[in-house]
């Protein structure tokens, strides 16, 4: 597909099964292939064995959703709420009711520029109250000032930072959703 063709009322959002790990993998590995060398560490890799099994165990490990425009998948997000959620949640005072993470959104290169990240985090939100989650955390690398920029017009907020390695480092972002319905 050329990408003059892009067109948002092409896009078809859904949950991944295990059917996508294969394009959830090879979609990382084509975003990290192709960032520039200050943009290491805006995402860190997963095997695919991790992808497979996030997404054989959806209840502790969280839900990757897939974009796809006629059947190809051309971005995804993951809503996270592995037990990591315990450890970013005390980074953050007076945070009542329950968390989730945005654990990584991807987005081909030849697609970026079209507003992917926001639709694929509106529709996360709306998921994850659906199932009863009052909080989104999200993280950015200090440098990635599309997505820090993209998560400030939706309504996060930076918390904190923190130093992810001696060469990472990232901000901590929270968005409050409200009341959410319980599954």
């Amino acid at each position: 597909m050329e990408i003059n063709q892009f067109s948002k009322e092409k896009l078809k959002i859904r949950k991944c099964n295990s059917n996508d790990v294969d394009d959830i993998y090879n979609i990382q590995n084509i975003v990290i292939d192709n960032f520039k060398e200050e943009e290491k560490g805006y995402f860190l890799p997963f095997k695919k064995e991790t992808y497979l099994r996030i997404l054989n165990n959806p209840i502790n490990d969280g839900e990757i959703y897939g974009a796809f425009i006629d059947n190809k998948m051309i971005a995804w997000i993951f809503l996270s709420v592995s037990s990591r959620m315990k450890e970013l949640k005390q980074m953050i005072t007076n945070i009542k009711g329950n968390c989730a993470d945005i654990d990584g959104v991807i987005v081909l290169p030849e697609y970026r520029g079209y507003g992917l990240q926001k639709t694929l985090v509106k529709y996360l939100e709306g998921r994850a109250k659906e199932k009863g989650i009052s909080n989104i955390i999200a993280e950015v690398t200090f440098g990635n000032i599309y997505s820090l920029r993209n998560l400030k017009d939706l309504g996060y907020e930076e918390q904190t930072w923190y130093k992810k390695d001696e060469n990472i480092k990232r901000y901590i972002l929270l968005k409050k959703l409200g009341e959410a319905k319980s599954e």
